[in-house]
């Protein structure tokens, strides 16, 4: 209800996959707002990820000159998202971001993805895939914006994303398997960028995934094996 800029299409992947909310997220399609043309719900039978859920925005709706992702938990100032549209306008802009560089709540350009591809769907269910994603473009001069005057609320701070994830907080269960998760991330992120990356995450040691300079930058794969062991039961 935030929304005060005109949106095309507003999305919402549910990743849930236990059912928990499935009632309080279909009741979206019922909000009347003058500014959203459509509203689009999608409940998926499992959670394929934070990844996986952001590159699904991105294939159905690739037509788009760009994508706003945001958190489920964000709520916008007034006058926000027109500032994010209008600082979106220079041709020369890749990414705008809603605070300090942060990814909670981003605008993501069309040929940012030709270039440099989509998200590592194997940084499942989530943590580090935005870190790998600026590595890709770190080297290249790709301007980014990367505060706006105006402001939003992730959850009940003001353009602060220190509180990092929610998800094992509202569920104290997966704290265990998120932060195993969350570690096989870092060693995959070793393997891919170098182990550098994590002293100085705007100097990866490797320029090219994995050092092989036959690899695109945009490259990506998808390992079964490997997010089977991190895959949360749900």
């Amino acid at each position: 209800m935030s929304i005060d800029y005109p949106v095309d299409n507003f999305v919402v992947f549910n990743n849930n996959g236990r059912g928990q909310i499935t009632d309080a997220v279909e009741s979206v399609r019922k909000l009347s707002n003058p500014f959203v043309k459509k509203v689009h719900v999608t409940h998926m039978p499992s959670n394929v990820g934070c990844s996986g859920a952001w590159n699904l925005i991105i294939k159905c709706f690739m037509q788009a000159p760009y994508w706003i992702i945001s958190n489920h938990d964000v709520m916008f100032e007034p006058g926000f998202l027109q500032e994010m549209n209008e600082k979106a306008q220079a041709e020369d802009v890749g990414v705008v971001h809603g605070c300090g560089g942060g990814w909670d709540i981003f605008l993501l350009k069309d040929w940012m993805v030709q270039r440099y591809g989509l998200f590592d769907e194997n940084l499942y269910p989530a943590y580090t895939e935005d870190m790998d994603y600026g590595m890709r473009f770190i080297h290249d001069d790709v301007k980014r914006v990367m505060s706006l005057e105006h402001g939003y609320y992730h959850g009940t701070s003001k353009n602060d994303y220190s509180d990092g994830s929610q998800t094992w907080r509202s569920d104290p269960a997966l704290a265990q398997p998120i932060h195993i998760a969350h570690e096989l991330n870092k060693r995959y992120l070793h393997m891919k960028w170098g182990e550098g990356w994590q002293v100085h995450v705007d100097e990866p040691t490797h320029k090219h995934p994995f050092n092989n300079t036959e690899f695109p930058i945009s490259f990506t794969t998808f390992d079964l094996g490997f997010c089977r062991r991190k895959h949360l039961g749900f």
